[in-house]
């Protein structure tokens, strides 16, 4: 069956680009836009489509009398699209019919016009690609590149400038606050983390308290001090734990809990002193 959407859309005399028409014709093109998206080509079904979502104004003068005959034909079962969202669920439809008669009903023509309906969809997809592209120099303020490369010939440059804006936090953070930190002398990776934070202090200049709550002493950190209250009063339940501590104003904040790598601890202090605003 050969349909031409053209004809097709035109009969009884009645425009669809009439954009708001009277209930009886939106009837008859919503029965009339399901017939094509099932039978039609996915171009004619596009072009359909686009007649429909073309609006120009009121057409209700010049229409013929309702006749009878149409009044039967007509389907109210199958709604006209009001947004594009239905609008892609219809031809997502029809691509899934097309697809199952191909199955059930294998023949060179039925697999042939499922493909032509994964063609439109590859267009379509293709065609909102360009259009990204398009998008990017006609309002570059979307554009992410511009604000955090994502080339590789960019990557080390843009490392260091992230390392640099660390270092930069963890100074300005440096010198007001200390760190205190608390762990479990008994627990192997409250031990390893004790290591880590041990080197980041001293590779960044940083004062830091280790308190161990549970009596035993990481031989890594022989400073440490016993827990004697500190962290009931700053309700510290989980552990390992970093908290930021300012003693001229007595003020404190978490800083981390659990293993946490020296990389990803500069980056925390860059969330810290950034208020979590980041760059996405």
């Amino acid at each position: 069956m050969s349909l031409k959407t053209g004809n097709l859309l035109q009969t009884s005399g009645w425009a669809p680009r009439g954009g708001i028409v009277s209930p009886h014709r939106a009837r008859q093109w919503a029965a009339r836009l399901g017939a094509v998206l099932l039978l039609a080509s996915p171009l004619q079904a596009l072009s359909a489509v686009l007649e429909y979502a073309d609006p120009q104004g009121w057409q209700w003068y010049n229409e013929p009398q309702d006749d009878e005959e149409d009044t039967q034909q007509a389907s109210p079962q199958t709604p006209a699209p009001r947004s594009a969202t239905e609008l892609k669920k219809q031809l997502q439809r029809a691509t899934e019919e097309a697809k199952d008669r191909a199955i059930l009903f294998s023949s060179p023509d039925n697999f042939a016009k499922y493909m032509r309906w994964q063609n439109f969809w590859t267009d379509r997809a293709g065609a909102f690609t360009q259009s990204a592209k398009q998008a990017m120099l006609k309002y570059p303020e979307l554009d992410y590149n511009l604000r955090y490369s994502y080339y590789n010939g960019t990557v080390e440059k843009q490392m260091e400038i992230d390392r640099n804006k660390e270092k930069s936090a963890i100074e300005k953070i440096a010198s007001s606050h200390g760190i205190f930190f608390f762990y479990r002398g008994n627990m192997p990776i409250d031990n390893l983390m004790g290591g880590v934070i041990n080197n980041f202090a001293k590779d960044n200049k940083l004062s830091i308290i280790p308190i161990s709550v549970d009596g035993a002493i990481n031989p890594e950190l022989p400073n440490s001090k016993l827990d004697s209250g500190q962290s009931k009063t700053m309700g510290v339940k989980f552990f390992p734990a970093l908290f930021l501590v300012n003693p001229k104003n007595e003020t404190y904040q978490p800083l981390a809990y659990g293993f946490i790598t020296s990389d990803a601890l500069s980056k925390q202090f860059l969330n810290i002193a950034t208020d979590f605003k980041g760059e996405y």
